[in-house]
């Protein structure tokens, strides 16, 4: 072969070379890059978002991030079907941008709903725990209907799970228990108040045996016995000093006046002892009878059949006693008042026939009581 023919081929190869490598250039040039960077940058935020618990927390940003990225997806595998060339990836970057800005916000949104959901399931959670610390006892020995104090129990048992989703960190759980457990609790605790209150409309009575009946004391230097049933407690008085002072029991029914027969009721008014039994003569230790009914309650008894607030064959009661056999922590007898044994000896020595038997409601204004359970 000639040098000249050699040469000319050799430039022609080298030329060609050159246009396959430019045209390769170009060719990778003008193919679309794949928007995998923007695509994992969704991913990732979605992940944080879902760590976050937002789909619970921000369920509506949560959701629309999910469906960008989705979108920004079906859109790649779409764009992937066409010629390499005539690819455009523009749509994919947009869905997986917005995919991130709307995870990034579900998951600030979160952080911010999940810190003031856990303040406010705990600062729910104590109050409901304070209210319960000074009401609860009262509340549970009040003769109430029983579909309330099952509202309460009811109540008490959503208090408990929420506690346990707040140390779960189940916020929303928990902020949904606590507000049907406040419904139930604090709502049972204001119809126990109104009973109260109107309960406690008798105070200025009460208020005046009680001081006549230690004044009575204090002028004949003898001894009187005072009760309440809220506290529930019987004093001793001597010379118009408190002597000693005891946990008392009451009929079932305590929170009023005996109206009548059967009621179960605890009688409230001024009375005195008639009779001391002891041994073989009562099943209760020791027993002092008081005179219930007296003439007060035998003209109220009347005045309510006339009135229609009983029926017309209600009988009234009888056989009210100060007794033993008490300390049984609840409210129990027929309407008589019960004391531990030990107790019903102290008492039983000092008093005789004829001893005042004051029995009230409370020595405490409602507000003094109250401000008394929380300290």
């Amino acid at each position: 072969m000639k040098r000249g023919s050699f040469l000319g081929i050799s430039l022609y190869l080298i030329a060609a070379s050159i246009i396959i490598f430019l045209s390769v250039l170009l060719f990778k040039a003008l193919i679309p890059e794949p928007p995998q960077v923007e695509v994992e940058r969704a991913r990732a935020a979605i992940a944080r978002a879902r760590d976050h618990h937002s789909e619970v927390y921000s369920p509506v940003l949560f959701r629309e991030a999910q469906n960008s990225y989705d979108s920004a997806m079906a859109t790649w595998r779409s764009e992937n079907d066409r010629f390499i060339l005539l690819r455009n990836y523009e749509q994919v970057i947009s869905f997986a941008a917005l995919a991130e800005k709307k995870a990034n916000e579900a998951t600030s949104n979160t952080i911010s709903r999940s810190n003031s959901l856990r303040s406010s399931l705990s600062s729910e959670l104590s109050r409901l725990q304070q209210e319960m610390t000074s009401f609860e006892k009262i509340f549970l020995a009040m003769p109430l209907p029983q579909d309330l104090k099952k509202k309460h129990a009811r109540g008490k048992l959503l208090l408990r799970e929420a506690e346990i989703d707040l140390r779960k960190e189940n916020y929303v759980n928990g902020s949904v228990k606590i507000t049907e457990a406040s419904e139930y609790i604090s709502g049972s605790y204001n119809l126990a108040r109104k009973t109260l209150e109107e309960y406690f409309k008798n105070y200025p009575d009460w208020q005046e045996w009680a001081t006549a009946t230690i004044n009575e004391s204090r002028r004949a230097g003898s001894y009187a016995i005072l009760i309440e049933k809220i506290p529930a407690l019987c004093h001793l008085y001597q010379g118009g000093k408190k002597k000693y002072t005891f946990e008392a029991e009451f009929g079932s029914n305590w929170l009023g006046d005996k109206k009548s027969r059967g009621d179960m009721a605890t009688p409230e008014g001024r009375y005195t002892i008639t009779k001391k039994l002891s041994g073989s003569s009562t099943r209760y230790h020791k027993a002092l009878m008081i005179n219930y009914p007296n003439k007060t309650d035998i003209q109220e008894f009347n005045e309510r059949i006339r009135n229609g607030q009983l029926p017309a064959d209600a009988r009234i009661g009888d056989m009210i006693e100060i007794h033993g056999d008490g300390g049984k922590g609840a409210n129990w007898t027929q309407g008589c008042i019960a004391l531990r044994n030990a107790d019903m000896d102290i008492l039983y020595r000092y008093v005789a026939r004829g001893t005042p038997v004051t029995i009230i409601g409370s020595t405490l204004t409602l507000e003094e009581f109250f401000a008394s359970r929380v300290h």
